[in-house]
C-alpha cells in the first residue's frame, strides 16, 4: 500500500501537466481567421501593402504578437502582419501540414495573378490562402510538373506554377554621366560608352514607371539577400557612378517626377568644399550640400576616397598594400556613413575584397553584366550597364525577366 502511494505520489504532477489533444506536438499557436477576407500585410516600406487574403478556418502559424493589434506570420522569406480583430487565436488547432525545418530554398518565383496555395494533408487540394499578383515569392523546391511546394505562414502548401513564373532576378542599373543630346554632341563625351542622352534617361524611367517597376534601396536589397524580407516582382535598383553634378541637374528631377529613388557611389576625395555650378563640358562633383539637398531622392554609397584612377590598365586599389587599401576604404566610409560600395572599373581580388569586408561594408557591386540572384556573394554583385543608344525594345530586354 505505501509502496502504491509513493507512485502515486510521484505520477500525479505529470498527469496535470499532460498536454491536451491538439497540444502534445508543440506550443505552437495559430492565427484562425474569422472570414474569407482576411488580409495578410507587409510593411517592409513603413506603411502597410495587402500581399494575401486568408480563407476562413485556415489558420497561420503566429509567430510572436506584434504590438497591441497584430499577430506577426512567417510570409516568404520576410514576414506578414494580420489584425487580431480578424481572427482568433488557438492552441488546440491541429495542423499536419506545419512546417517545422523545411527551409526556403535560394529559387524565387513571381507572382503574376493571384494565385491560391492549397493544403493537400487530406490527399485533397484545399485552398488555404491567395497571394496577390506582384510580388516575388520564395518556394522550397519543385514538387511535381504543375505545383511549387511553398512555405505560407508556418504551413507547407502547393502553388500553381501557371500562375507564376521563374525569377531570373533583380536588375541594378548603371549609370554615370547624362547630357542633353547636343551637349554631348559638342563635349569630349560625345563617344564615351558611360554618358547617355537626357531623351534616353528621361525614355527609361517613364518606361519603368509605365511597367509598374519599383525603385528598392541598397538596403532592401541587402535584407532580401539575407532572407529577410521579401520584394516586388518589378524591383529595380538605380545606380550612378562617380557623384557627377549632370545627376543633379538632369537624374534628380526625373527620378523625382517618376516617384523613384536612387543610390549614388561617390569618390570622397572629389567632393568639393561647396556647390559647384554646372558644366556640361567638364565633369564636376556633388558638394555635401548638393547630396543633403537630393537626400529625398539618393542615398550615397562608396566609390573609394582616392582610387578612382588607372595604373596602366589595372584599378589603383589593386596596385596598393592592403593596408594602405582598407585605409582608404575606412576613410571613404566615414565620410559616406555607407554600408556599400562599388569597386572603381569594376576591378577586385580576392585581397581587394578582403579589404571592402574588414572596412566594414556590408554589400558590394561590380561592372559585371548581371541580374541579382538569393545565395549569390554579396560583395560581387552585377550590374547592368545603361550604355548610349539602346532602343527602349534592348532596355526592355535588359531589365525584364530574360535569363
Amino acid at each position: 500500500m505505501r509502496l502504491f502511494l509513493k507512485l502515486c505520489m510521484l505520477l500525479f504532477p505529470l498527469i496535470l501537466i499532460a498536454p491536451t489533444f491538439g497540444e502534445a506536438a508543440s506550443s505552437v499557436s495559430f492565427a484562425v481567421p474569422l472570414s474569407d477576407n482576411v488580409k495578410v500585410y507587409d510593411n517592409r516600406t513603413g506603411s502597410l501593402v495587402p500581399v494575401a487574403t486568408m480563407k476562413k478556418n485556415q489558420p497561420l502559424v503566429i509567430d510572436q504578437e506584434y504590438g497591441q493589434d497584430w499577430f506577426q506570420v512567417k510570409f516568404g522569406n520576410g514576414y506578414g502582419y494580420i489584425n487580431k480583430n480578424d481572427v482568433y487565436r488557438s492552441v488546440t488547432w491541429t495542423e499536419r501540414n506545419v512546417n517545422k525545418n523545411v527551409k526556403n530554398s535560394n529559387m524565387t518565383v513571381l507572382i503574376n495573378q493571384d494565385v491560391e496555395v492549397f493544403d493537400n494533408t487530406s490527399g485533397k487540394l484545399k485552398p488555404m490562402i491567395t497571394i496577390h499578383a506582384g510580388i516575388r515569392y520564395p518556394i522550397i523546391g519543385d514538387y511535381s510538373k504543375n505545383f511549387w511546394k511553398v512555405d505560407v505562414g508556418g504551413r507547407i502548401g502547393y502553388m500553381p506554377k501557371f500562375k507564376t513564373s521563374i525569377d531570373y532576378g533583380i536588375p541594378i542599373l548603371m549609370y554615370h554621366h547624362i547630357l542633353k543630346p547636343e551637349e554631348k554632341a559638342s563635349s569630349a563625351f560625345a563617344n564615351a560608352n558611360t554618358t547617355v542622352t537626357t531623351v534616353e534617361f528621361n525614355a527609361q524611367m517613364q518606361w519603368l514607371k509605365n511597367n509598374g517597376y519599383q525603385t528598392i534601396s541598397l538596403y532592401d536589397l541587402e535584407r532580401y539577400m539575407k532572407h529577410q524580407v521579401n520584394l516586388p516582382a518589378k524591383a529595380v535598383v538605380i545606380t550612378f557612378d562617380d557623384g557627377i553634378t549632370s545627376t543633379r541637374e538632369y537624374a534628380y528631377p526625373v527620378l523625382k517626377e517618376n516617384g523613384f529613388t536612387a543610390e549614388q557611389f561617390i569618390i570622397t576625395s572629389r567632393i568639393p568644399a561647396s556647390k559647384e555650378p554646372f558644366q556640361w563640358d567638364t565633369l564636376r562633383f556633388l558638394s555635401k550640400q548638393d547630396m543633403d539637398e537630393m537626400s529625398d531622392i539618393f542615398r550615397y554609397g562608396s566609390h573609394t576616397h582616392d582610387l578612382h584612377s588607372l595604373v596602366g590598365s589595372k584599378a589603383k586599389g589593386l596596385t596598393i598594400s592592403e593596408y594602405d587599401l582598407y585605409s582608404d576604404l575606412v576613410m571613404s566610409r566615414n565620410i559616406l556613413g555607407t554600408y556599400y560600395f562599388a569597386y572603381p572599373f569594376g576591378q577586385y581580388n580576392q585581397n581587394y575584397i578582403n579589404a571592402v569586408k574588414k572596412a566594414g561594408f556590408r554589400m558590394a557591386v561590380s561592372t559585371r553584366g548581371g541580374k541579382v540572384n538569393l545565395g549569390e556573394n554579396l560583395y560581387t554583385l552585377e550590374r547592368l550597364g545603361i550604355e548610349p543608344g539602346l532602343s527602349l525594345d534592348q532596355f526592355a530586354r535588359k531589365v525584364g525577366n530574360y535569363k
